[in-house]
């Protein structure tokens, strides 16, 4: 894998089909606003079969830099022996540790083609490795308790729309209501409207948004779209939201758009099954009655074991990431 500049990375990614959002554009100006180190690497500039991005990181008391990728973008034809190349060239950058979370449906070739390279789960999961994606070239089949909450919701004559211009203060309904929502499940992480306006600009992220019939917005939905793809990325939902069935109408209203412009697939960009808070958020994506399917998740290469150990002890107990 060969390190290149991020304009030509971009020129050369539009030569692929499917691309995670997680590197698309969108989302590369969304984590370098907030001062990443990122690069970029492809296998071959002509004839790409495998590229990503990722995030270099030093681990905070050993100061040892690590590299992190989250997804990637390659070939549906892709064989494991070219995976195994691919990464083999990797591990020639040296770095001390790299962690892959993959975001694209499992696929055997993958699997051995890293494990042929050297690399393993790692100690622990940090991400769950699997997601509902909703077919759009088939009927929808949506649960008993999905049809009421939108029933609820036409009867609050609800409004659906998609914003385009992402000004100060709907840059900020959204943030308050990732606040409210965040504070009501014990999610730890935030949006602030500075970095929501950098991932907002990017002509591949698009917001949707369901609002009262006097205009107050209830919920939104923040997607990456390319080609034929959607994927979610991020919900914001009100506390008034649930009084409303705002969540269901939302969605629902976004699926029978995304149809209609001839997109394929709605990627609910994973779901945390568990018995605790956010079993919630599965039960609600799982009321599409999507197909459910499995990433192909997290790797890890350390060429030090106690360093591999000291990260997953920062993130366990530093950090206080939830375990999958």
């Amino acid at each position: 894998m060969q390190k290149i500049e991020k304009d030509l990375f971009f020129q050369i990614q539009e030569k692929f089909d499917k691309i995670v959002f997680t590197q698309s554009k969108g989302w590369y100006d969304y984590l370098s606003f907030k001062n990443n180190t990122i690069v970029f690497f492809v296998d071959n500039e002509k004839d790409p079969s495998l590229m990503f991005w990722g995030r270099e990181q030093v681990i905070p008391v050993i100061k040892t830099k690590i590299l992190r990728v989250e997804g990637e973008v390659f070939k549906p034809s892709i064989s494991d022996k070219v995976i195994t190349k691919c990464y083999n060239s990797l591990l020639e950058h040296k770095y001390i540790g790299i962690e892959i979370n993959s975001s694209h449906k499992y696929n055997i070739n993958f699997e051995i083609g890293l494990r042929r390279s050297g690399f393993i789960r790692p100690i622990s999961l940090f991400s769950c490795p699997l997601t509902i994606e909703v077919d759009l070239l088939k009927p929808f089949n949506f649960d008993n308790n999905w049809k009421r909450n939108v029933k609820k919701a036409n009867k609050n004559k609800l409004n659906f729309t998609e914003l385009t211009d992402f000004d100060t203060k709907s840059l900020s309904n959204i943030v308050n209501m990732f606040k409210e929502m965040a504070n009501l499940k014990g999610l730890k992480h935030t949006l602030d409207i500075a970095s929501l306006k950098t991932l907002t600009s990017s002509s591949d992220i698009r917001v949707f948004m369901a609002l009262t019939k006097e205009g107050k917005p209830l919920a939104a939905r923040i997607v990456h779209d390319k080609n034929k793809f959607v994927t979610d990325i991020y919900a914001a939902n009100s506390i008034d939201s649930r009084d409303y069935g705002a969540t269901y109408f939302l969605i629902e209203e976004i699926l029978y758009s995304l149809k209609e412009s001839g997109k394929t697939s709605f990627d609910f960009g994973r779901i945390p099954p568990s018995n605790h808070n956010t079993d919630t958020v599965y039960n609600f994506k799982n009321a599409t009655r999507g197909n459910r399917i499995q990433y192909n998740g997290e790797w890890v290469y350390y060429r030090n074991k106690l360093i591999e150990y000291m990260v997953f002890l920062f993130k366990k107990f530093f950090l206080k990431s939830q375990r999958y």
